[in-house]
């Protein structure tokens, strides 16, 4: 049986809508890189890893952070609110020589991001410091106050883990008392969290404690040979660790997507001679799609990357972008045919809507497969 003569796919069309997926690609891939943004100015203070254990002539200062509470979290912002406990254990010569300077415990530390200390509450727990059974010293504070958090990073979302963090560091009263050498260590067995610890939406999945010596980036005006010249300081971060649930994130989130998108890949089993119907899905699905993306992105600040789920919407953007100029495609040859060859051409455009319809199915659950992978890998 001889093949029925068709006509060739508009060339016009599909090198235009592979110059736009292109570009569009290209696009994507810089902004992913970040280099479409300006340049950031540099950050000439840097964290450095502490030493793992304190130099032999270092008398050791004990602290550690109990949180009672965090509240008032705002991601636009970038604070959350914190009250807690902390507190400090020191050896007898240390002791004797801050007795001397007339240092009290709740002078010795620095609450590196805490950001307005007239509205922070910082009480002694005890009206002076007791002694311990090992001949230490000890003391706790009562703690309240507004910190900042100096990162959150929204590329995973909705599965990333936000860290809200409590940062103290050496007080320069405390290293210049006595010229008295002071390694900060972290009491990382008593330290962590309470029952009221929890924020509306997240998790509470764990709570690290990490060690740094930070050093300053400027010499404040002062000689390079002063001796006031600062020092690395030692730093301890206390940080809660949270994650947005992952089934609330799969109802709210993906389950409406998933559906939308599997009625967009269902699509090309109509049949070519409703090119009316099928003309009208990716538009209408693309609208549903902004709108729901649009949902999500405002609870989120304005962030100058794109999110996981940002690029899921891209690739269902590509997908519906693609069975529309499908579609163009099938009714343009249907309207050109004589008719006498439309029964062949619609069976002609059934096939090639089969082909398409699994390599959009394989391609757009390869890709999404890529992102995860190199989520994880990030």
């Amino acid at each position: 049986m001889r093949r029925l003569p068709l006509p060739n796919p508009d060339r016009a069309i599909l090198f235009a809508l592979g110059l736009f997926l292109g570009v569009s690609a290209l696009v994507v891939s810089l902004m992913r890189a970040g280099l479409l943004e300006p340049g950031e100015a540099g950050h000439r203070d840097r964290l450095l890893p502490a030493p793992s254990a304190p130099p032999a002539d270092a008398e050791t200062l004990e602290v550690g952070v109990y949180i009672e509470n965090n509240y008032l979290f705002s991601v636009d912002d970038k604070t959350f609110n914190a009250v807690g406990r902390i507190w400090l254990n020191w050896p007898e010569r240390v002791q004797t020589v801050l007795a001397n300077e007339n240092l009290p415990p709740e002078k010795w530390l620095n609450w590196v991001n805490l950001i307005d200390s007239w509205d922070s509450r910082l009480e002694p727990v005890y009206p002076a410091p007791i002694r311990l059974a090992d001949g230490r010293y000890h003391q706790s504070l009562q703690f309240s106050g507004q910190f900042y958090v100096a990162e959150l990073d929204f590329r995973r979302f909705p599965f990333q883990r936000i860290r809200l963090p409590v940062v103290l560091e050496l007080s320069e009263n405390l290293t210049r008392a006595g010229h008295l050498p002071l390694a900060l260590v972290p009491d990382r067995e008593d330290s962590g969290v309470g029952l009221y610890s929890d924020l509306i939406g997240y998790r509470t999945i764990g709570f690290d404690v990490q060690r740094h010596q930070h050093e300053y980036g400027s010499r404040f005006g002062l000689n390079p040979d002063h001796s006031l010249l600062p020092a690395p300081v030692a730093q301890v971060m206390f940080a809660t660790v949270y994650q947005q649930s992952v089934n609330a994130a799969l109802l709210k989130l993906f389950l409406p997507l998933v559906v939308v998108m599997a009625l967009v890949l269902l699509s090309p089993m109509l049949s070519p001679a409703l090119w009316e119907v099928r003309l009208g899905i990716p538009p209408t699905a693309l609208l549903t799609l902004v709108f729901l993306q649009q949902g999500y992105r405002e609870k989120l600040p304005d962030l100058p990357y794109a999110t996981y789920l940002d690029m899921v919407y891209n690739a269902c953007y590509v997908v519906n972008l693609l069975l529309f100029g499908l579609f163009l495609w099938a009714s343009n040859r249907l309207h050109q045919t004589d008719a006498v060859w439309q029964s062949a051409t619609v069976r002609h455009i059934d096939r090639i809507d089969r082909r398409v319809q699994v390599g959009l199915c394989v391609g757009f659950t390869l890709l999404l497969a890529i992102q995860w992978f190199a989520m994880l890998w990030e």
